[in-house]
């Protein structure tokens, strides 16, 4: 079953939610579906901590983007290091995370996609203060959690 655009599915909405009560980005989506993998909510908050903002808050790869790519390694990856087969099917399914999410946003770095450098607080608070996280990361953490529920339906 392919989630329709006009329809969120309850954890993308989750995910959403949970950023807009206040947790990071990357926070939101690990703390939505990584119980489903085994992932505790506590050690899924720590572990999306680190990724918020672009990766510690220095504005690279979208917390919500990595903390998608960490769920898509938990329901993909690999347990053993010789089993290449699954290293290559995880490794397509990033791709094909990256690719819909950038063909639907042009980017995947936070600093690009809010239009600030986040690696400075002189540029954190010029974002926070333009409201580029309350009007454009919501939709930036529910259209990967989207992306992310559609690739997890796949096999």
């Amino acid at each position: 079953m392919k989630i329709k655009k006009n329809k969120i599915s309850s954890s993308a909405g989750g995910a959403s939610r949970r950023f807009s009560e206040g947790c990071r980005c990357s926070e939101a989506i690990l703390a939505e579906y990584g119980e489903r993998f085994g992932l505790a909510p506590d050690l899924a908050m720590k572990i999306g901590c680190a990724f918020g903002g672009g990766l510690g808050s220095t504005g690279d790869v979208c917390g919500a983007v990595t903390a998608s790519i960490v769920v898509l390694g938990l329901k993909h990856g690999r347990t053993d290091k010789d089993d290449a087969a699954r290293r290559i099917a995880a490794d397509g399914k990033v791709k094909e995370f990256l690719e819909r999410f950038k063909r639907k946003h042009k980017h995947h770095r936070c600093n690009d996609l809010v239009g600030f450098d986040r690696s400075t607080p002189e540029g954190h608070d010029k974002a926070a203060a333009a409201g580029v996280f309350k009007k454009l990361c919501p939709g930036y953490v529910e259209d990967a959690a989207r992306i992310l529920e559609e690739l997890l339906e796949k096999p």
